[in-house]
This record gives structure tokens, C-alpha cells and sequence, in this order.
């Protein structure tokens, strides 16, 4: 997310730095001037973490390393559930070799930027605020992980709330920190494609994750401006399978989103 130019990122998934590369040099983007403090990722010192499933955290390493080696000098802040603070803390003695060849070698390195400040969250509650927005943490129930190791966040600045679910089934808890978002960034499977998957697998799905029908549910409850459907579980089905299930159930503003898209 960027407002005026200042960047939040939520979770850091695998490939994530390279879809920031791509979008640097647009207009709305900060200044990209060989990755050093006053480039993109000097505008990147924190990440929001919605819980620990690997495919929502396998680039941290990458976050954690690539912008010290081009120039970072401060550590990255880290905010995330319980466990979080292990994670980073390992990352960086799995790569202990390569963090001591740079200090210790002929590189210039500094001694600050490969670190990560580590704060953790347990409950619901404001996680971050400045003068662009104010970001609150929210718990969500995501498969058997403990209640207080994953959330959602909703996202306040002064025009617009965006809100974004994590991986999440469908609570009715939920809504009243779905309501009033002008985007709903919301996770999705094809009921279809779900539907004939073997039965421990059914269960597991929907104690984890949210079907299109159920999504459209929430979606009139909370009637947010743009629901935007993300990571989608297809199972086999396409995008086009997703967004028709979808339409079959929920007649509002919505898209699936894909890699790179904008949205104001």
C-alpha cells in the first residue's frame, strides 16, 4: 500500500521484491536511486506480518538482506504474531556465512541494516500510526494456528479504508473490522473445486479458508466499495471459473486480483 508516496507492505511472500522492482518509476512510487536509504526500500523499513503459513513469509530472508547488501543502514522492523521473532531470528543464522562475508570481507557493509527489529502482537489492537494512516492488527481464525498467531489488518489513512482479511474462514467477528472499507482485500477458494476434494480435506478447507458463496456472504453484510478476491485457491479451476462462481452469488464491485494491478 502507498500513500503519498510512503510504503506498507503486508506479508512478504515469495517473488514480492521482484513485483516491487517492476512497479518502481511510476509516479506514485517513491524515488528508486539504486535501493539506498532514499529509495524504494529505504521507504520500506516495516513489513506486517498476518501470520506464519510459509507462503506468506519465504521472502523475509530476501527483505531482511537484499536491501542492507544495496545500502539499508537501519534494521528492518518486522511486526507480526508469535513465532515471529524466531523466524527472523533463524533467517539470519541460516545465512550467518553470507552476513559475515560482507562485514568481515572487502565488501563495504555496515553493521545495522541486515537486522530485524521484532515486535509481536497477541491481541487485537493499533500497530502502527503516523501522519498517513493508522493500521490496527485484528485477530482472525485461520485453521488450528493458536487464536492470537494470525490477523488481518485494516488500513486507515485520511481518504480511504483499505482492509485486508489474512487467511481467514468466515467469522462473523469479522465484520465489524470489514465494515466501512472502501477495499476489501479478501482471501477466496472455488466451492466447486472444493466440493470434490475428499471429505478430511473439505473439513480442513473451510475450518481454514473461505468459498466463494461464503465470501459473497460477507460481502453483503459488510458492502464494501471494491471487494478485491486474493489468494485465490483454484484447485484445477481458472480465474475465470473464480470470478463466475462469485457473480453467481454476489452482485456488487469486485475483481480477482493478479499480480501488479493498481488500485485507488
Amino acid at each position: 500500500m502507498v500513500v503519498d508516496k510512503k510504503m506498507y507492505l503486508f506479508d512478504a511472500g515469495p517473488g514480492f521484491v521482484r513485483n516491487l522492482k517492476a512497479l518502481s518509476g511510476k509516479d506514485f512510487m517513491p524515488q528508486d536511486v539504486m535501493f539506498t536509504n532514499d529509495s524504494m526500500y529505504g521507504g520500506l523499513n516495516k513489513v506486517f506480518i498476518t501470520h506464519l503459513d510459509s507462503d506468506h513469509v519465504l521472502g523475509l530472508p530476501e527483505l531482511l538482506l537484499r536491501p542492507w547488501v544495496l545500502g539499508r543502514d537501519q534494521p528492518q522492523q518486522v511486526i507480526g504474531p508469535k513465532g515471529t521473532r524466531g523466524l527472523v531470528d533463524n533467517t539470519l543464522k541460516a545465512f550467518q556465512d553470507d552476513i559475515d562475508h560482507r562485514l568481515y570481507g572487502t565488501q563495504p557493509a555496515n553493521a545495522d541494516g541486515y537486522k530485524g527489529e521484532v515486535t509481536e502482537i497477541s491481541e487485537t489492537q493499533i500497530v502502527h500510526q503516523d501522519d498517513k494512516v493508522t493500521i490496527k492488527a485484528f485477530r482472525v481464525p485461520h485453521g488450528s494456528w493458536d487464536a492470537d498467531m494470525s490477523f488481518g489488518y485494516r488500513v486507515d489513512p485520511p481518504t480511504k479504508t483499505i482492509v485486508i482479511s489474512g487467511d481467514t474462514r468466515k467469522d462473523e467477528a469479522n465484520y465489524e473490522n470489514f465494515r466501512g472499507a472502501d477495499i476489501l482485500i479478501h482471501e477466496v477458494m472455488h466451492e466447486g473445486a472444493i466440493s470434490r476434494m475428499p471429505e478430511d480435506w473439505q473439513k480442513y478447507m473451510y475450518h481454514a479458508h473461505t468459498s466463494t458463496s461464503q465470501l459473497a456472504e460477507i460481502a453483503r453484510e459488510v458492502e464494501p466499495g471494491l471487494l478485491v478476491m486474493n489468494h485465490p485457491l483454484f484447485f484445477g479451476t481458472t480465474d475465470e471459473d473464480m470470478v463466475e462462481e462469485l457473480a453467481r452469488h454476489y452482485d456488487g464491485k469486485f475483481v480477482l486480483a493478479q499480480d501488479l494491478d493498481l488500485y485507488e
